[in-house]
Formats: C-alpha cells, structure tokens, sequence
C-alpha cells in the first residue's frame, strides 16, 4: 500500500455537493467496481469511497469544524487521511469477486469435532449470502465463519489479546462494529436463528470476534425493499469508519479480569 496524501491545493471532484477524490485518483480496485456488474450499486459505493477519502483527507468533520482545534487540523488529516486510504483501499479489494468464500468447498473441508455446529455456522453464512450477495464486502462472510478455526466454535476470544487473531482483528472487529445498524442486525439474527444460533458479539470495546449461541426458536426478518440500499450505504459507511477507528481505540485486559 501506498499512502499519497491530498494536498490542500489539490484539485478534488465534487459528488451530489459533496468533496470527492477523483476516481482516476482511487485505488486500482474502486476503478473496476465502478465499471463492475456484480453489485447492485457499483458507482454508487464508489461514490462514497471518494467522498469518505476526501472528507478525511481534507479534515472535513465536526472535529475539525471547532475554532479551539484549528491549529490541530493538519495532523488530523495527516494521521486519519492515511487511515482513511487504508480503509477504502482495504474494502476496495474486499468487494472484488474472487475474494467471497466458496461456500461448497468449505463445506468439504468440516469434518470431526463439533461437525453439526460448523455446518450450521456455513449455512448460516451461506444464506446470507443468498441474502446480501456481493453488496456487503467478502470480510462480512469470513468475519462469521471465522469460529470454524478454532477447536470450539463457542470459545470467546478478544480480538486486541488473542494473538491468534491479531491479523483479522482490524478487518473483522470493523465489520461486527458496523453491523449494529439496527435493520441488518435483525437480519443476522433472523437467518441464524433458523439454523437454532445466534451469531454474537460482545461489543462494549470487548472486540470479541463472532461466537455461536443456541437459539430456542426461529423468527424471520426480512429488509424492507424501500430500506435495503439505505441501510446496506449506512452499513458500508460505518464499516470503513470503524477500520479507521480501530487503529486508534485503546482497550484494556481490565475487561477480561476475574
């Protein structure tokens, strides 16, 4: 990866009035899902990866709006516009086809302990793809099959002190933040639900990757058609905020104490 910050005096695009990187200017990624046809809204996620970039990069946020922090502006968009670049570079790859999992071939590879929860955790996943399809990033699916590497698909790790999940944790941790916009999550849970599970996180800045619960009955969810993209654009908008985020969060073994 490498970071080009945006000058002040650099021209920028505009989009529906908002600062926008210019495409030609965005990861190599972005340019092919604008021009892609295997997500419903390829420019417009587009879109919003220059808009985020740009509001970053050119310190265009509240914080930067207050006159005591005038003289902290440009270490701000030092700092979180490389951020920023690392989130739209990282979900720019995540949206490319070729990284979804293969839901088939996972299957073939569970077998031995616990075999009846990991295929009910692939089956839920995969229905959610059949749900979601490529309008969320390839991380989401990863992020709630990831149990199936551990020996017990209910073992509750923290993603900041699990030294086997220190190179997921910023991607997946990202991901279960974001899923709290509340419409999605009822869907995560209704698709779960159906196969006797609830997919959880512990989130109190715990950062817990996803665990399996039993489920004592089902219940069906469905997005409402004329929320769907409303409610997929807000998922993807908080998902890149909380990759930036991440690096600058602290957390504490205090949570985890006896």
């Amino acid at each position: 990866m490498v970071f080009v910050p945006t000058a002040p005096g650099q021209t920028l695009t505009t989009i529906e009035g908002e600062p926008a990187i210019p495409l030609a200017a965005m990861p190599a990624s972005w340019q092919r899902i604008a021009i892609g046809d295997w997500m419903s809204e390829p420019k417009m996620y587009t879109a919003m990866a220059q808009v985020f970039l740009a509001k970053h990069q050119q310190g265009q946020v509240l914080f930067c709006d207050r006159p005591q922090a005038a003289h902290l502006k440009a270490a701000y968009c030092e700092g979180n516009g490389q951020l920023a670049y690392e989130a739209v570079e990282h979900y720019g790859n995540a949206f490319l086809p070729e990284h979804y999992p293969d839901f088939e071939d996972i299957r073939q590879q569970v077998s031995g302990h616990q075999t009846s929860e990991r295929m009910a955790l692939i089956d839920t996943v995969s229905d959610l793809f059949d749900e979601l399809g490529y309008d969320v990033p390839a991380t989401f699916y990863w992020t709630f099959l990831h149990p199936l590497q551990r020996d017990d698909v209910f073992e509750l790790r923290s993603f900041r002190f699990s030294e086997q999940d220190l190179g997921v944790a910023r991607q997946f941790d990202a991901i279960l933040h974001g899923g709290y916009v509340s419409m999605l999550r009822r869907l995560i849970d209704s698709v779960s639900s159906r196969h006797g599970y609830f997919i959880e996180h512990g989130c109190a800045c715990e950062n817990h990757l996803a665990k399996l619960k039993p489920c004592d009955s089902p219940f069906d969810y469905q997005l409402p058609a004329a929320t769907r993209r409303k409610t997929l654009r807000a998922f993807f908008w908080s998902i890149m905020e909380e990759y930036l985020l991440f690096e600058q969060r602290a957390a504490t073994r205090l949570v985890y104490s006896d």
